[in-house]
């Protein structure tokens, strides 16, 4: 019995270092593999569209296409502003809206998502520039 304990003790301090190392967990193949992607916007804003398309564009990464059928990711960018206060002259930049940053394949499958708390149209950049990251990131490691 107290040999069984050593060896799962053994163990996990032998693993636990590895995955410890990786703050993420890894991003799925089809993510790193892809090469196109549809921006999706369901904010009800335009300007999510082309914060998202100017930050696509900088990084280059990708071929950004115009339909979701053509892309092997769909960058879904939603919001919910339902029940929030409007911002005087109603401008919603400067009331931190959560936007979520949802990365799916063509059968929808969310693979990756993100969500800060920040003023709604630099939210897209700020999530663009961590989806950007953790590509990088995990390209790194191979």
């Amino acid at each position: 019995m107290k040999a069984a304990k050593t060896v799962a003790l053994a163990i996990v301090l032998v693993v636990s270092p590895m995955y410890a190392a990786d703050k993420y967990p890894p991003l799925p193949a089809s993510v790193t593999a892809a090469k196109t992607v549809y921006i999706d916007n369901q904010t009800g804003s335009s300007h999510i569209t082309d914060k998202a398309y100017e930050a696509l564009s900088k990084w280059g990464r990708f071929k950004i296409v115009k339909e979701a059928k053509d892309a092997d990711l769909v960058l879904r960018f939603t919001a919910d502003t339902a029940g929030r206060p409007t911002p005087p002259g109603n401008n919603i930049d400067v009331s931190p809206t959560p936007i979520l940053l949802s990365v799916r394949d063509q059968t929808n499958n969310e693979l990756w998502s993100v969500s800060k708390n920040k003023p709604f149209h630099s939210q897209t950049t700020l999530d663009v520039d961590e989806f950007k990251k953790r590509v990088e990131e995990q390209g790194k490691g191979k």
